[in-house]
């Protein structure tokens, strides 16, 4: 794989609209001629990101951030650029064109290719001995006495893995998956003797996707109790999956979390199904590890609310709390699901009903209301010993809130209802920021130390007043770029002598149609990023102008002036140094006199 050529990206760009790909991800409000969402970049209540769709771009002007479809998704999704305009395109239906070839690259994407498709195979496999083969009948039966049928099956691809290795091997081989692949995939693991067997057998199998519906790996759950066995086997990591990384369900809640702002979090595969089922489609749950600050962030793209529905026993308290320290610090308001001791979503909807369940979820309350009412039951309030354990665990997560109004208004709520003065909670809560603080710089300076010298974000290109007005002209009006494409030989000069010179000359070599957002966006995603951040700052929206000739003469003359002045400034340099002989000193004031006098008739 190579680079992207400006013409393949322009014709993504023209096939792909903006306000569908937002749409996917947030819930729009027409705006007039445009639409508006609270930015998914950073925390806000009032909406300031707003979605053109003439223009195909999109800009928030509360944090600044901004571009076109493809810088949209690959902010959203934490994607480099090439994988970003493969995804559109082949969503598009358009075939690339890669200018250079990268073996290296190459042998990596065919790795990962054969993962993929291994996984994609084997999904089908199990899912197809699930609803046909005589051998899956207790599997079936399992299904079926959790409430669950084929229907459900069907949409979540359950499977079942054969109790015989050699079974799943034959198939494997028949399929053309080499044994290498299976291992690579974690579909298979190799023994002592370097034989290999399957790593799943005689369990229900439930696919685990990415946030494209590609399924990246496996959790097998036993069908009768085992002695040394887990009830639940997960694929181990591989090139494709990250358990740190990946949310179950997220390819199916991304778009009604999108919509609503609203994430339901629970705990494990069989609950997200059952909400799922129960119609709330917001549904997810980390993936066999404690939720991460990863995860936390991949929530934050979707949804502001997250609901919190874990179970109520010590375990699930303690995943809870884990949850709101990761999701506090990105602003997000947090709430919890009272369910009743020894119930998980499944268990509740089975005795009490889908509807009760739902209830229950659109009444959830904010976080610390919820905890508080749980400490009191089990008695932790009772006792003073206990009660300021609890009171100490609460002032930690309170410290964890970047919104200094929310976490005011959480400390005055939680002081009311453990009877505490206000003012010593609120000292504990700055006592615990400032310590958790020091923690970060801490562990802050751990990885610089542990990342070495790695390299740091360029800053934009500085470009010279003169230049981005040309620039801006360029890219906003179709007439003008024509004009200052015929005057280009007088502006080599003034493009190597100023700053920001490169980025106008790369307009005029490229000439991107300014009545064209997608050859604009296209021209700008080719650019390196310190020269993209650099026109970011400028306006590039097309507009009319009523004197086309006059406004390129005026810009012209404005950067052959700055030009001057510049080799002006350097011929003084020249004549300060003292290492400068006489004689060159005096050519040289002969020619800044003479230079001065031509900009004096500019």
């Amino acid at each position: 794989m190579g680079r992207i050529d400006e013409d393949s990206i322009r014709r993504v760009l023209e096939a792909t609209d903006i306000v569908d790909v937002v749409g996917s991800y947030l819930s729009l409000k027409r705006a007039g001629s445009r639409w508006k969402a609270c930015c998914p970049f950073h925390n806000e209540k009032t909406p300031s990101f707003i979605v053109d769709q003439t223009r195909q771009n999109f800009k928030c002007f509360g944090c600044g951030e901004g571009g076109s479809a493809i810088t949209f998704v690959m902010k959203m999704e934490n994607l480099g650029f090439a994988d970003t305009v493969r995804r559109l395109a082949e969503k598009a239906g358009i075939t690339l064109v890669e200018e250079v070839y990268d073996a290296a690259e190459e042998k990596r994407r065919k790795a990962r290719t054969a993962l993929l498709v291994a996984h994609k195979k084997a999904a089908d496999f199990f899912h197809k001995l699930l609803l046909r083969s005589p051998k899956a009948a207790e599997a079936r039966a399992y299904l079926n006495s959790r409430g669950y049928g084929a229907e459900m099956a069907k949409r979540w691809q359950v499977g079942w893995a054969p109790d015989s290795s050699r079974e799943f091997l034959a198939w494997a081989r028949k399929e053309g998956i080499t044994d290498q692949v299976l291992i690579d995939s974690g579909l298979a693991n190799r023994g002592e003797r370097g034989d290999i067997y399957a790593r799943f057998r005689d369990r229900l199998m439930f696919p685990i996707n990415n946030v494209y519906g590609e399924c990246v790996a496996f959790s097998g759950r036993i069908l009768r109790p085992q002695e040394n066995a887990g009830k639940y086997v997960n694929s181990p990591e591989t090139a494709i999956f990250k358990k740190g990384d990946v949310v179950f369900a997220l390819d199916k809640a991304r778009g009604p979390m999108g919509k609503s702002g609203k994430a339901l979090l629970c705990e494990g595969q069989i609950d997200v199904i059952a909400c799922h089922e129960a119609g709330l489609s917001f549904a997810v749950a980390p993936l066999g590890t404690a939720f991460t600050p990863e995860h936390a962030r991949t929530l934050s793209r979707y949804a502001s609310q997250i609901v919190l529905c874990f179970d109520a026993d010590k375990a699930g308290m303690a995943a809870a709390d884990r949850a709101f320290r990761e999701l506090a610090p990105l602003g997000k308001d947090v709430y919890l699901v009272n369910l009743p001791p020894g119930d998980d979503p499944d268990s509740f909807m089975k005795r009490e009903g889908r509807e009760s369940f739902t209830a229950m979820v659109e009444q959830a309350r904010p976080f610390f209301e919820v905890r508080v009412e749980r400490a009191k039951s089990q008695g932790l309030l009772e006792d003073a010993g206990a009660s300021a354990s609890f009171a100490r665990d609460m002032t930690a997560l309170l410290a964890c809130m970047s919104d200094p109004v929310a976490r005011d208004l959480a400390t005055t709520d939680l002081a009311t209802r453990m009877r505490m003065t206000i003012g010593n909670l609120r000292s504990a809560v700055k006592t615990a920021g400032r310590r958790k603080e020091r923690e970060q710089v801490r562990a802050a300076d751990r990885a610089g130390e542990a990342a070495g010298n790695a390299p740091e974000e360029l800053p934009p290109v500085k470009m010279n007043r003169a230049v981005a007005v040309l620039c801006e002209l360029a890219l906003q009006n179709a007439q003008a770029q024509e004009l200052i494409v015929d005057r280009i030989e007088e502006l080599l000069e003034p493009m190597r002598l100023l700053p920001g010179g490169g980025i106008l000359k790369k307009i005029l070599a490229r000439m991107p149609k300014p009545d064209n957002p997608a050859s604009i966006h296209a021209f700008l995603e080719s650019l390196p990023q310190p020269e993209k951040d650099a026109l970011a700052m400028l306006s590039l929206d097309p507009i009319p102008i009523a004197d086309v000739s006059r406004c390129v003469q005026e810009a012209c003359s404005g950067i052959a002036k700055a030009a001057l002045e510049k080799h002006i400034a350097s011929l003084m340099a020249e004549i300060a140094d003292p290492s400068t002989d006489a004689a060159r000193r005096v050519e040289l004031s002969k020619l800044s006199v003479d230079l001065k006098r031509l900009l004096g008739t500019m």
